[in-house]
């Protein structure tokens, strides 16, 4: 099982760990601080928009945490953290192009401080998870994947949380009937798929979980 948070917001001290990190990344890629205290500023908002109860900041925390325990194994850290922070950022329940929209801000925001193929890997990072399957066969896009996943194979009580906290965000959109029927073909197309997760070490460790919460929540239990 994997220890993750899930709940609305992060307490206020939380929350300056993250903004720090955050100026620190921007820092190390060549971002003034006054622009990073921007940029950071416009992700705080986005990520407390009233109908986040999943995709918000303590996600994003969450990945950052999963990213700090596999680091040795990514190919390029940083501009993968950039990817955390933004694969998110734009998410409206009813929008189709919530991915490519995140993915696109990200560009336009570093575009002056990485180069092309830095912009392209950080593209195709935030764009897998649209359907969740790798747009780049390599290990980065696998833990990419695993890791925005990974709440799948929470505790059974997190899992429930979680489950909830996705209720709770497209309840502002749908009726309980429709998303029931909608969340249903989200579950059984997960299970019907080969790998939940792409990296072998994900795989080997939770997958068997994954599986076992997607069933319990398929049931009803």
């Amino acid at each position: 099982m994997i220890d993750l948070l899930v709940k609305r917001t992060l307490s206020k001290e939380k929350e300056a760990i993250l903004e720090n990190r955050f100026l620190s990344l921007c820092q190390a890629l060549g971002v003034p601080f006054v622009q990073a205290q921007e940029y950071y500023q416009q992700l705080y908002d986005l990520y407390h928009e009233e109908h986040r109860h999943y995709h918000n900041l303590v996600h994003i925390s969450n990945f950052l945490n999963l990213l700090d325990q596999y680091k040795a194994q990514i190919e390029a850290p940083l501009l993968f953290e950039v990817a955390i922070w933004y694969h998110d950022a734009i998410y409206t329940v009813k929008a189709k192009d919530n991915e490519r929209q995140s993915a696109n801000l990200a560009q336009e925001l570093f575009e002056i401080y990485l180069d092309v193929p830095s912009l392209e890997y950080v593209k195709e990072l935030i764009l897998s998870t649209e359907g969740h399957y790798p747009r780049i066969e390599k290990m980065d896009t696998y833990f990419f994947l695993d890791f925005d996943l990974s709440i799948l194979a929470a505790s059974t009580l997190t899992y429930k949380l979680y489950s909830e906290a996705i209720w709770q965000e497209y309840k502002t959109a749908y009726v309980k009937l429709l998303y029931k029927m909608g969340r249903k073909k989200v579950l059984k197309n997960f299970l019907a798929r080969e790998k939940i997760y792409f990296s072998s070490v994900f795989f080997e460790k939770y997958e068997e979980t994954a599986r076992k919460n997607l069933k319990l929540e398929l049931n009803g239990k």
